[in-house]
This record gives structure tokens, C-alpha cells and sequence, in this order.
């Protein structure tokens, strides 16, 4: 079958990776697109594919259908996320209008949790894939080749003569290992650039799933609640053979949902990275409750060079209503023991959480700038539709946009308001939240102490500017 896999055009830099829907920010290059290498790593070898990346390459809808125009494809398959999802629909409109005999699938956290009403909305939209898709559209391929196979395609939503056919839901596969590798050949490497670095970097996947019940994350959507890992020597297979031998690349982002939430595993594969005197650079998240020393050291010492952190936010009560289950001093433990190691921190913050008020956002700034991470983001916090944050958003009637093109993680503007505080007034404070927090003395020292080290110094100030170009000119 020929199969078209495509991230496609967008008027601005979006990123869309699994949980992450955000624009690129800082970032002078795109984000791999490590679901789509996936799929092209599981479908290659019985298919004929075209991969395009659309965002990445600056591929217009026009070049897109000339390429389909050539390549004749039997099916299209297509990430989509929430601030990209009007979008993405135009263009799946006019692609089927042009090619009406190729079968259309779209996939992502959105239209998981949507894919009935778009299913009946759109007519043009012939397959949801919901949560991951890389075991699912193998049984697409089947059911689309042999019309004779009566097998429901699990985990897909079907429109099978002008009916919309909801198919049970496919149960998460433990068995990572059998995902294979991403197929990175059929992607130009030189589109993803790393800001700090300059040298192209690729995705490591670890491990998926997040056990936790944070009412924001959409990352359960994607990947589901149990997390599951792949053997530690496929990992280390994949980063010496495959990204080292023959892609030559020695950055990398280790994708997980949770990265460090089995110590055990961490130090193992550490130990491995060190073993085989892999000399990579990288970086990935942790939760603030999992501060294990002998791990973050370890962690260093294989290469790792900064961990995200998710703070969300220095109010012990809001962090209670949104289930983080961490705590002010379990964030403020985690960047000092980071900064013991030598590993950078970047500490994420939302502001809006239900609870919010004017005093807990001077709370969390007071907070960050008392604990003094290496980076701070703070973001709008953002209803997404499948979350439970997004339920009591409807609810409450907080939104104050409905429209799906401004529902960005980790944007410079809200879609929401909090009592007593106004949209524009929010806007205003995060904007001003970034100035007060990297125009200090205090994060000045910083700057200094690494003047000692000139490689981290230069690192730091190039991530530095990138806010300061982002934020505090805008």
C-alpha cells in the first residue's frame, strides 16, 4: 500500500509530539517528529511511504499535493493537536477533495477525545486513530488491503459506508520492545537543530504511560495510565548502533512521560550509557518526587545535561486540587540537589490553576525566586479537551475563547480568566513574571559563576536570550 505520513502545514511553528502542542518558541529549528518515524518504521517494510514533514521543512499545502499528486497515495496518515486542530481539518478538506479515493486518518490527543462529534462533523475524515497509533494502523492497513477481514480495527473510530463505526479501544501494549526503532532515515536530521547546542539532536523513546492523575495533562490520552518500559538494552542498542553508528547524532531527548519514576531502571540504564562509553549528550523530566541522589549523579554522569521539572505551581492547596501530588519543598529539594549534581533545572510553572488568585501568582514568583532554578517557564494554564481540567473550564465558565487555535501550551496568552483577574491583566502578569524573575541580581550571579566554565556560560546565555527575545520584548 502506498502510505503518506504526514506533519502538516501549519502557518506557524507548531510543535506537535504526543502531550506536547506548543509553538517552538526559543527554538531556532523543529521538534523531531518521533511518532511519525514510528510509524514509518512499523509500516516500511510491507508499504511504500512518502514522510513529510511539513513544519520542519516549510512544505506548503500546495508542494504537499504535488507530492501526492506523484506519489498516488492509498492512505494518508496525519498528527494533529488541539491549537493546530482548525487547521489541520481545512487542509484535510481540500486534500480529500483532491484525492478522494485515499483514505484519511488523523490521530492525537484532541481528536481522541473528540473523535465521535469530528467523526460527524466531517464528512472528509474517514479514521480517528485514538491514544498511540503505532499498533492500531497495522490493523488499518489489514482491514483497508482486505475488505474481506470482518476483525475490528481496535482503537479506531471508522466512517464504513457514511456510518461512524466506534471499534472498542485497543489496551496499551507492554511489549515496547516491539515497537522496533524509529525510522529516522526518511527525515531530513538537519531541520532539527538544539538551540544550546547547534548540533541536530533526535527522540529517545524510554518509556510511555504517566501512573499520575495531574487534571491538566493530556499525556494519559496518548499513551494511557500504566507506564511501560522498553528493555534497557534496546535502549542502549538504539542510541550505539542505530543514532551513533549510523545517523552520527550524540544529542538526544529522552522521551518519557515520567523519566525518572523508577529509580532502579534509571541507574541501570545509566550505568549502560557509562558501560559502553556512549558519549552523548542529553536531557528529559523528572517529578519532584523522586529525588534520588545516587540517580541524579548517575544521571550526570552519563551525560544527562538539564532536567524539566514540573512545578506548576508554589501553592500548596492548588497543587492539591490538581492532583499533583508533590509540594513546595519537594520542588525546592529537587533544583537544589540538581544544582548539587550539575545538572541544569528548568522548572515549569502554569498559572490559572483552579484556586489561582492574584496573591498565589506573586506567591510563585516569590517562590521561583527564592529557589533560583537555572530556567523558569511560566505558562498559561490551558483546558484541554479530555482532561478534568477542562470540565470544570465548561463548568465554571472560565473560557474566554473558544477558539481551538489559541488553546497553546505553554503561550503568551490566556484562554481562560480567574476570579478577580482578567484575561488581558493575565497576559500582562506572565510577560511581567518573566522580567522580574531573569532581571534580578541574584540570576545575574548565576551568569557569572558560569564565566568560570565557558561552555555552560554560552549555553546558558543563548537560552537565556531566547527568553529574553520571546518574553520580555514582546
Amino acid at each position: 500500500m502506498k502510505i503518506l505520513i504526514l506533519n502538516p502545514p501549519h502557518h506557524s511553528a507548531i510543535i506537535r509530539e504526543g502531550r506536547c502542542q506548543s509553538l517552538q518558541n526559543m527554538r531556532s529549528s523543529s521538534v523531531p517528529q518521533m511518532t511519525l518515524a514510528y510509524l514509518a518504521g512499523r509500516l516500511e517494510k510491507d508499504n511504500s511511504l512518502k514522510v513529510l514533514d511539513c513544519v520542519a521543512s516549510g512544505i506548503s499545502p500546495e508542494e504537499v499535493f504535488a507530492t501526492a499528486e506523484r506519489f498516488s497515495p492509498e492512505l494518508v496518515l496525519l498528527n494533529s493537536t488541539t491549537p493546530s486542530i482548525n487547521s489541520d481539518i481545512n487542509f484535510i478538506k481540500v486534500f480529500k477533495a483532491k484525492f478522494p479515493a485515499c483514505f484519511t486518518a488523523i490521530f492525537g490527543t484532541h481528536v481522541t477525545a473528540m473523535h465521535e462529534s469530528l467523526m460527524k462533523q466531517f464528512n472528509f475524515i474517514d479514521c480517528v486513530i485514538r491514544n498511540e497509533p503505532e499498533w492500531t494502523v497495522l490493523d488499518l492497513v489489514v482491514f483497508l488491503q482486505d475488505k474481506n477481514v470482518k476483525l475490528p480495527v481496535l482503537g479506531a473510530t471508522l466512517r464504513i459506508g457514511g456510518e461512524v463505526i466506534v471499534y472498542p479501544s485497543r489496551e496499551f501494549n507492554d511489549d515496547m520492545d516491539s515497537l522496533g526503532h524509529p525510522a529516522w532515515d526518511y527525515f531530513d536530521l538537519t531541520k532539527y537543530i538544539h538551540p544550546v547546542f547547534n548540533k541536530p539532536y533526535l527522540m529517545v523513546n524510554t518509556s510511555r504511560g504517566c501512573g499520575h492523575s495531574c487534571i491538566f495533562c493530556v499525556a494519559s490520552i496518548f499513551y494511557g495510565k500504566k507506564v511501560r518500559y522498553r528493555t534497557v538494552e534496546s535502549i542502549l542498542d538504539e542510541i550505539e548502533h542505530y543514532l551513533i553508528g549510523k545517523l552520527g547524532i550524540r544529542h538526544m531527548w529522552m522521551y518519557a512521560d515520567d523519566f525518572t519514576r523508577t529509580p532502579e531502571f534509571v541507574k541501570k540504564l545509566c550505568q549502560g550509557i557509562i558501560n559502553r562509553k556512549l558519549k552523548i549528550i542529553w536531557w528529559t523530566n523528572t517529578r519532584v518526587d523522586n529525588n534520588d541522589l545516587e540517580m541524579f549523579r548517575l544521571m550526570k554522569k552519563a551525560g544527562c545535561y538539564m532536567l524539566s521539572i514540573g512545578g506548576e505551581s508554589a501553592n500548596p492547596a492548588i497543587l492539591k486540587n490538581i492532583k499533583k501530588g508533590t509540594s513546595p519543598e519537594l520542588i525546592e529539594k529537587t533544583v537544589r540537589i540538581l544544582r548539587q549534581t550539575g545538572i541544569n533545572s528548568l522548572v515549569y510553572f502554569l498559572i490559572g490553576l483552579p484556586g489561582e488568585t492574584r496573591d498565589t501568582i506573586k506567591e510563585t514568583l516569590d517562590f521561583c525566586k527564592r529557589i533560583n532554578p537555572d530556567y523558569v517557564e511560566f505558562y498559561p494554564a490551558t483546558p484541554y479537551p479530555g482532561t478534568e481540567f477542562f470540565d470544570i473550564a465548561v463548568r465554571e465558565k472560565l473560557m474566554v475563547s473558544n477558539n481551538w487555535d489559541n488553546f497553546f501550551c505553554g503561550g503568551s496568552e490566556f484562554v481562560i480568566e480567574i476570579p478577580g483577574v482578567r484575561k488581558n491583566e493575565l497576559d500582562k502578569i506572565l510577560r511581567k513574571n518573566y522580567q522580574e524573575y531573569y532581571f534580578r541580581f541574584k540570576y545575574f550571579l548565576t551568569f557569572i559563576r558560569r564565566i568560570a566554565h565557558p561552555v555552560d556560560f554560552f549555553r546558558l546565555l543563548s537560552f537565556g536570550l531566547g527568553y529574553f527575545k520571546r518574553f520580555v520584548t514582546n
